[in-house]
């Protein structure tokens, strides 16, 4: 019995590890999207200036320069959402592992004791060991709710980069075709078209690579809850 329970301890920490090292390889990946909210947000000033200077032959690239606008705005509230997200999460994985080494610690003390050989003094003590090992284990539970809440919450703020990408895509090539309209404002519209294409497929490849290590761990703290809820059940 002793070796299942050490075994189950065991498991339990290293999923805890594992939980901990994916929250805060997510929040590394995730600060990589502020430089490029930042660089989008400078060439949409980049896009206004060259439609004025472009006068009246820039009417049409000066809306799609308001677009880039509202794009890089768009991206960079979601940054800032997600930043302020991750900060909770990686919070609430690093209280994990002291959580459960106090819980262990109690439950060894309760649980591998001969009361029959103990004083009065010593039941009692050992018995009111109990009452805060049973708030260590409330308090895991509740955190484990907390950090399953956060992550559905960043997952969900972090969905529309998808289509924001998209419509990065769509932008460069509305402001290529635009560039091959005009005359000699073309090559800076183009440079423009080029850089944008250049950072939403940056925007791309980062968020995709955020969505898998969300899912990875998502998925490991569902199978870190039915451990913990099977070990903790079972006192």
């Amino acid at each position: 019995m002793a070796m299942s329970e050490d075994r189950d301890n065991q498991k339990i920490r290293e999923t805890y590890s594992a939980i901990f090292r994916q929250c805060v390889s997510l929040n590394t990946e995730l600060y990589k999207l502020a430089p490029l909210a930042k660089q989008i947000h400078l060439l949409s000033s980049n896009a206004v200036s060259s439609a004025a200077r472009a006068g009246s032959e820039g009417d049409a690239f000066r809306v799609l320069a308001q677009d880039i606008q509202l794009l890089g705005e768009d991206v960079s509230h979601c940054v800032n959402d997600t930043q302020q997200v991750i900060s909770e999460i990686v919070m609430l994985s690093s209280k994990f592992s002291k959580l459960f080494e106090h819980f262990t610690i109690y439950n060894k003390l309760v649980n591998h004791t001969n009361f029959e050989n103990q004083d009065i003094d010593v039941k009692t003590s050992l018995k009111l060991s109990e009452k805060p090992q049973k708030k260590i284990a409330e308090e895991i539970i509740t955190n484990n709710h907390k950090l399953t809440r956060y992550l559905g919450q960043l997952s969900n703020l972090m969905s529309p980069l998808v289509m924001l990408v998209k419509k990065g895509e769509y932008l460069a090539v509305f402001s290529s075709v635009e560039a091959a309209s005009v005359g000699e404002h073309g090559t800076s519209f183009e440079a423009i078209s080029a850089m944008l294409r250049e950072l939403v497929g940056q925007l791309g490849i980062q968020s995709g690579r955020q969505r898998l290590i969300l899912r990875d761990l998502t998925e490991l703290m569902e199978k870190q809850q039915n451990i913990l809820r099977n070990m903790l059940y079972t006192h």
